[in-house]
């Protein structure tokens, strides 16, 4: 027999990235900072990194089956199956916990969640992170109780303006040349960040094999690049046969740091790396993922692009013609120290409120402990 714990529990929904995982964290983070006695229950999917994450910060989490909806008539029952399982699980879960709340951030994972916590009259908070909202959240929008934006769209008219959630480790603090000792660079040299959100980037790894290959811009820069599982040793190759100073890692979950050592970025432009470029105010070239269809990642990055803070590459998916577009691109960035401080100034002037604590109060509330914070 099953024993109801009377503890109060928040529910937090969103899994398969850390696009979607390090939003909940953030929110679990703002609420040890505010001292709310609430335990936190990450719901997550079945990918090794969401379990690295969640042990990586101390918080219990459950894994649950669903996977992305499938185009392959074959596998359709399999994804059925898997999502009504994971709707069995979260149901489970809420009538074995005092589930007080569910805040989702998106995501395969979150829609069974949010289906289940709507079924059994758990309230619900709907986090969207992108400039577009992708079917699932619109979706997820009607059975929701509140609904926050990182970004004013007109498909979720009702929503509250917040900033991105970020985890405290995503914003850098103090020196810039301890933040490059600390992850294994030069200290004093100019930096160049590579990065593809927690998984890597395929056509972004290309492409800088690419721009090594064929003479890199600027011998006096530095790179950090963080490759994903898979190609890390390519790049150290690539980079060391063009003598270019290179620490290549699979991943780094100290972002702050790697942000704050960096003059200039080159990035996909995920809504968590545009907010970090943000509230880092790094000049960064966004090259946003090629083959959504809504192209939600190029709207992203649209915002630092107005504002002067950035500039936007379309990622071709051909190496030779990424570097090629990426070369002057970068060489000229390189070059001029004057733009890039005004690139930096224009992201100072448009920073953003806490998002992640926004989201922590509402939970508190609805947890009845709003009186706390």
């Amino acid at each position: 027999m099953t024993h109801k714990s009377s503890r109060r529990t928040l529910l937090l929904a969103g899994g398969g990235s850390g696009g979607h995982i390090c939003p909940n964290i953030a929110v679990a983070e703002r609420l040890r900072e505010l001292g709310v006695d609430l335990d936190v229950n990450l719901l997550v999917s079945s990918r090794r990194l969401d379990a690295e994450l969640a042990e990586k910060h101390s918080l219990a989490y459950t894994q649950l089956p669903v996977q992305p909806l499938t185009n392959r008539l074959r596998a359709l029952p399999g994804w059925i199956w898997k999502c009504r399982e994971s709707i069995r699980q979260v149901r489970q879960l809420i009538a074995d916990r005092a589930v007080s709340a569910m805040v989702a951030t998106g995501g395969f994972v979150s829609g069974p969640a949010v289906f289940a916590a709507k079924r059994m009259g758990v309230p619900v908070a709907l986090v969207n992170l992108d400039a577009v909202a992708g079917k699932a959240n619109r979706l997820m929008a009607g059975w929701a109780d509140c609904i926050f934006s990182v970004y004013e769209l007109r498909q979720l008219p009702d929503a509250k303006r917040i900033g991105m959630p970020l985890r405290r480790q995503s914003v850098g603090r103090g020196d810039k040349e301890m933040a490059q000792r600390e992850l294994g660079l030069e200290p004093g040299r100019p930096t160049v960040l590579v990065c593809g959100g927690s998984q890597g980037a395929q056509t972004i790894n290309d492409m800088m094999v690419r721009l090594a290959e064929s003479g890199w811009p600027d011998q006096r820069w530095q790179v950090m690049h963080l490759s994903g599982p898979t190609d890390g040793q390519r790049l150290r190759q690539a980079y060391q046969n063009a003598a270019v100073t290179a620490t290549v890692l699979d991943f780094c979950d100290a972002m702050g740091s790697a942000w704050l050592a960096a003059d200039l970025a080159i990035s996909r432009a995920g809504a968590g790396s545009v907010a970090e470029a943000l509230a880092n105010t790094t000049p960064t070239v966004f090259v946003p993922y090629p083959f959504h269809r809504d192209q939600h990642q190029s709207q992203n990055a649209a915002l630092l692009v107005e504002l002067a803070g950035a500039v936007r590459l379309r990622d071709e998916a051909n190496a030779q013609a990424n570097a090629n577009q990426l070369r002057p691109m970068l060489a000229g960035l390189m070059a001029d120290a004057a733009k890039r401080r005004v690139m930096t100034e224009a992201l100072s002037a448009r920073q953003s409120g806490d998002g992640a604590q926004t989201v922590a109060r509402w939970a508190a509330n609805c947890s009845g402990l709003g009186r706390l914070v």
